[in-house]
């Protein structure tokens, strides 16, 4: 199994279609292939072999993508390094996970070098980073067959292929936009690459041309575009079959609104850099579901467990684990080191959840999240799904904070539309929640800190 040889076919048998559209160019399969053979050939003179790892350090463009499938084609693995790091922060990682090249914008990508023939035997393709380099990043080690697998589930679940042209509009580095792109070409479709970072009417006229027909959008990008739709109008994406949002839960008040003044064909994509899909929640879920993150998709178990990996039945929370033929079974540690995840393929995400009667997930915060206050557990999710209800809410996070009488308290992070004030957000959430869910803190922001995924960064705020 080698990712490069499936879009290789595809350039033997379907050679004019266009593969990738950037800006005014088109790039049909026959030309990606001769470049992907190029840029492979320049790696070879670098003395890139079998085995060996190559940083990406590139911003968005056909040769960024392209690169994907070069390394791949020679064997080699991909380390994605965020091309806006600093210089320190590129060392780093290519000394932790012994990326001896780094490819970078402006590169020489032109080679004569003989290329070996493709070797199809399954080997390691990308280290999968779990975080960037200011957090000591480790990676899990995904091979050709992991992906692949990925990518088929994609298929499957969302509906995607050949007759798509999907949109990537957030970085390769990022392990959607590189799961996507890449998924596309091997499923023999058209990529449309708009480089970040986009305004939102920019993302609506780019995602109205005709021809686009998937994307992927994180939930940070998403409700932005919520204020552009004009009251009695259509869907503003209503020409899109296939948005994917992925990242981060949608609550379920947002996720209905955006199903109907975005876009009707939405999919809420839950995975992670470790294993790929895990579950998804399709259009016609969203009335009964939204707040679940849906069934577990194509091939993959999922289980409920508590402390000592006993599955519980449906109602109980737990840790959420799973396993499937995507899941990655080995990982680097930060100092490059190799281990074998165990646990019997099972991946632990670091989620709580509950599965519902109907089989559907829904996630009740991270197992770190998780706020002890008298010795009873509360889920943040829960309490930031009911301030986001709140009108002049525009986004939130809570924490916990340590407390020596109650063990830990509730704090509430919240930047809002106007100027109003804490005891009203307290009174409205003594009207929604038990008295024990209430914060006992909250903290008016302008805009919640971020990290360069679009993600809130809680760890941020609780340094704060």
């Amino acid at each position: 199994m080698n990712l490069a040889a499936v879009v290789r076919d595809h350039a033997i048998r379907n050679g004019g279609k266009t593969a990738i559209r950037f800006r005014d160019e088109s790039i049909t399969y026959e030309a990606l292939w001769s470049r992907i053979e190029t840029i492979a050939a320049a790696l070879v003179e670098r003395g890139v072999s079998a085995g060996d790892r190559v940083g990406l350090s590139m911003s968005e463009h056909p040769d960024h993508l392209a690169a994907h499938f070069a390394i791949a084609r020679l064997g080699a693995v991909i380390v994605p390094m965020d091309h806006r790091w600093t210089e320190n922060e590129k060392s780093a990682a290519a000394q932790a996970f012994g990326a001896d090249v780094v490819l970078r914008d402006g590169d020489r990508l032109e080679g004569g070098s003989d290329l070996p023939p493709i070797d199809e035997q399954d080997c390691d393709l990308l280290v999968s980073l779990s975080s960037g380099t200011t957090g000591r990043p480790k990676g899990a080690l995904v091979t050709h067959r992991n992906l692949y697998e990925r990518f088929v589930s994609q298929w499957k679940v969302i509906g995607y292929g050949a007759d798509d042209c999907f949109a990537v509009l957030t970085p390769f580095y990022f392990g959607a936009g590189r799961s996507f792109g890449m998924s596309l070409l091997a499923a023999g479709g058209t990529v449309l690459i708009a480089p970040p970072p986009m305004k939102p009417p920019e993302i609506v006229d780019a995602l109205s041309d005709e021809s686009v027909t998937a994307t992927f959008l994180p939930p940070t990008l998403l409700r932005r575009l919520l204020p552009l739709h004009k009251n009695g109008a259509p869907p503003l994406l209503a020409n899109i079959r296939h948005l994917v949002v992925s990242g981060e839960p949608l609550y379920a008040d947002e996720a209905r609104e955006c199903l109907e003044i975005i876009c009707p064909n939405l999919f809420s994509y839950y995975a992670s850099s470790e294993g790929g899909g895990i579950s998804v929640l399709g259009p016609d879920e969203f009335a009964e579901h939204a707040a679940t993150v849906g069934k577990p998709t194509y091939k993959t178990e999922v289980q409920i467990v508590d402390s000592e990996d006993n599955e519980l039945p449906s109602g109980e929370v737990g840790r959420l684990r799973y396993r499937g033929p995507g899941v990655a079974t080995r990982y680097l540690d930060s100092d490059g080191v190799e281990h074998d995840a165990g646990s019997d393929g099972w991946f632990y995400p670091g989620d709580l959840a509950e599965k519902l009667e109907s089989g559907h997930i829904a996630l009740r915060g991270r197992d770190k999240d998780v706020i002890i206050r008298g010795g009873v557990n509360i889920y943040p999710a829960e309490i930031e799904s009911a301030l986001l209800r709140h009108e002049s809410v525009d986004e939130v996070a809570v924490l916990g904070r340590d407390d020596t009488a109650r063990g830990q308290v509730v704090v509430a992070f919240v930047a809002t539309v106007d100027d109003v004030d804490a005891g009203v957000l307290e009174a409205y959430c003594r009207e929604n929640l038990a008295p024990y869910k209430v914060p006992q803190e909250f903290r008016i922001l302008d805009a919640l800190p971020k990290r360069s995924s679009g993600k809130v960064d809680k760890q941020a705020l609780t340094d704060a």
